[in-house]
């Protein structure tokens, strides 16, 4: 049966993404614990890569660190940036050093992080709009059930094959029914049951959140209302057919929209903006120290250190507001999977910084 308010067929997206999760929520019979377990995987998968891109940063701070002073007579003695670079390329040759491998890493390892970033972020929003349609054809087809076998003789069979018009004109004509008769009430009443009873079968929850394909608020419903729901499903209705949808639509889930409430109180959104924070965090003071040696030797505050600790702060909290943003304005499903890659990725930065001093002191011996 076709939806004609959504005015789109609610058909699942396909992908690489969409079947993962598709996949793994079959296994765990929860989109929330699909998204956790994702992270995980992707999380793992990512680890050599960002071993590789710190041990790269490792070798160039190594490399500074060894030839600082090498470094600062070839700047103060060939003011022409050419030569400069020159002088520089052949001590890193001399020394065996190649500055474009670490380069090399870190351009990798960024464009992964955004590719994997901005993929999931478009398949886990194609997957909430599908899943909030299919949602609301299932209650549809729950808020005409009992009335049309009743009323009108039709089997299972026959509602599946309802086409859209007719859908729209059953739950028009039960919305319509005059509320003086009881019969009438009573066929209301079961009707919004009906609804309600469906629902708590359908619905995607997780934990405090009552509906994961809805932001973590207490601003967002649980239940969108029209004008949200026409928004997700990609709605081109206007005028007298706009209206005659949200008639539809709030016929069917106006009761159920009241009675779920809220959808969440900004604890994923919160724990988004620490968990970025402390990441964050953590990669700066690691840097910080990595860089401390080299900055002594120099004896100077240089514009380069000056310029690096700036550009630290700033990312210190520009990224949690970032990703404060997308918690906020997108699907708790999304912000799962933020605060668990954040979090992961806290935890795995001290592990990695441990195994590279452990692999440098093996070499250093051998």
């Amino acid at each position: 049966m076709v939806n004609l308010a959504a005015n789109i067929l609610a058909v699942a997206p396909t992908g690489l993404w969409e079947n993962i999760i598709f996949t793994l929520s079959d296994w765990v019979k929860n989109y929330a614990l699909a998204i956790i377990l994702l992270t995980l995987f992707i999380k793992l998968i990512l680890l050599p890569v960002d071993y590789f891109q710190r041990r790269g940063n490792a070798k160039m701070q190594a490399f500074q660190e060894k030839n600082a002073q090498k470094m600062q007579e070839i700047q103060t003695k060939y003011p022409d940036k050419n030569i400069q670079n020159q002088k520089l390329g052949e001590l890193y040759k001399k020394e065996g050093f190649n500055p474009m491998g670490s380069c090399l890493t870190m351009i990798i390892s960024m464009a992964i992080s955004i590719a994997v970033f901005f993929t999931l972020f478009g398949s886990l929003n194609g997957i909430s709009a599908y899943k909030i349609t299919n949602q609301y054809e299932q209650l549809q087809t729950a808020y005409i059930y009992d009335y049309v076998k009743a009323e009108y003789s039709l089997t299972d069979e026959q509602i599946a094959q309802l086409e859209d018009t007719q859908v729209d004109a059953y739950i028009l004509e039960i919305a319509s029914l005059d509320q003086t008769v009881e019969e009438n009430i009573v066929t209301l009443t079961n009707a919004q049951l009906a609804v309600k009873l469906k629902y708590e079968e359908v619905k995607e929850s997780f934990l405090w959140i009552k509906n994961v394909w809805i932001p973590d608020s207490p601003i967002a419903r649980a239940i969108a209302d029209f004008d949200t729901y026409a928004g997700t499903a990609g709605l081109k209705l206007e005028g007298e057919e706009r209206e005659k949808a949200e008639q539809i639509y709030n016929a069917v889930m106006s009761d159920l929209e009241e009675s779920e409430g809220v959808n969440g109180y900004f604890i994923l959104a919160v724990l988004a903006a620490v968990s970025t924070f402390l990441s964050q965090y953590f990669a700066t003071k690691r840097k910080k120290k990595e860089n401390q040696n080299f900055y002594e030797k120099q004896n100077s505050q240089t514009q380069q250190q000056q310029s690096q600790a700036m550009s630290g702060k700033v990312m210190l909290f520009v990224f949690p507001i970032i990703m404060l943003f997308f918690t906020l304005s997108y699907n708790s499903i999304f912000a799962i999977y933020i605060v668990v890659s954040q979090l992961v990725a806290a935890a795995t930065a001290p592990l990695i910084t441990k195994l590279i001093q452990v692999t440098s002191k093996k070499k250093e011996s051998k």
